[in-house]
């Protein structure tokens, strides 16, 4: 694991086995986002990577506590500054990033990404025109590992 030092404390991010199984109890979908996501499409590593992305969808925001139970979560609050996201809190829409870590001490270790559905399709923060079914948002590793498909990610790089 390597550790990143950021404005806001040191990154040292989760596996994507640790990923996997912190949010495998989740009756929510959830996706490997990023650079990860890339990298389990085509299955090899290209780079490391500071942190870790998780897509989870808007409406299943509040999963992601329950999956993270007992760590600090904090909203990336536009243009740039982190909160504390407090229990049970509704996210605004302009907020789209949350940093989680296990303790006030601890380095973080994921980053989630909240993004909009509507009637059973993922629909682009960027560019509302853009959707996509649910059920063809990403694929799963042979291990079960849910990850965003690339042409998706590459959206947002785009």
């Amino acid at each position: 694991m390597r550790r990143i030092e950021a404005p806001y404390g040191a990154w040292e991010p989760a596996s994507v086995t640790e990923v996997a199984a912190l949010f495998a109890p989740l009756r929510a979908p959830w996706w490997i986002a990023g650079g990860y996501a890339v990298e389990l499409a085509v299955g090899r590593a290209f780079r490391g990577h500071a942190d870790i992305d998780v897509l989870l969808l808007r409406e299943d925001q509040l999963a992601a506590q329950r999956a993270l139970a007992g760590w600090e979560w904090w909203a990336a609050d536009p243009p740039g500054t982190l909160r504390p996201w407090a229990a049970g809190e509704i996210l605004p829409p302009g907020v789209h990033d949350i940093w989680c870590r296990p303790g006030p001490d601890a380095p973080w270790r994921v980053q989630l990404m909240l993004d909009e559905a509507q009637d059973g399709h993922w629909v682009s923060r960027r560019d509302p025109r853009v959707r996509r079914p649910l059920d063809t948002l990403g694929a799963t590793t042979a291990e079960g590992v849910p990850f965003l498909a690339p042409e998706v990610q590459l959206h947002y790089k785009a």
